[in-house]
């Protein structure tokens, strides 16, 4: 099974905004460069997930885009469900679809069970769990968001010995 790129990075939008300490926000060019997609498919993406309740965005000098509690909680499978709706795994599903073997067709069953089993599998995940610290951390610093933290021990400028 494979996602549409939409969905990935509906899911990125999410993993990234979760990460954000509460209260801060996101400009949806900051979600762009972090999620590595073209602003114009996040501001979609942004409006879409804010549309289901997922992120609060808020336009002007203080705007900006945050996940909200509902958007910590919401199933993975669920939410693959909600965005994935009307996409076709195969020809014969989608709306022209040209298949001379349609009539009566198995297949189409089949197909329909397995991604429902891949969407049940995730149900019990929820966006809360996939947020990482270690994974987005990186990424916060490229948008320039958090300083890169020194490690215990680590030499700074100031500790060089002058030459």
């Amino acid at each position: 099974m494979r996602l549409t790129a939409f969905s990935d990075i509906a899911l990125r939008v999410l993993l990234l905004t979760g990460s954000v300490p509460e209260g801060e926000k996101l400009t949806t060019r900051a979600i762009a460069e972090g999620v590595g997609a073209p602003y114009h498919h996040v501001t979609k993406t942004v409006g879409r997930l804010s549309g289901l309740g997922l992120l609060a965005s808020a336009r002007g000098r203080t705007g900006g885009v945050a996940i909200t509690p509902a958007g910590l909680d919401a199933s993975v499978g669920a939410l693959l469900r909600e965005l994935e709706a009307g996409s076709a795994m195969v020809e014969c599903e989608s709306s022209g679809g040209d298949c001379p073997l349609d009539h009566g067709c198995r297949l189409r069953a089949a197909l329909s069970r397995a991604r429902e089993a891949f969407y049940a599998s995730l149900d019990d995940v929820r966006v809360r769990d996939l947020v990482s610290e270690q994974q987005i951390g990186p990424v916060m610093v490229t948008i320039g968001l958090r300083p890169p933290d020194a490690s215990p021990g680590a030499a700074t400028t100031e500790d060089a010995p002058n030459s």
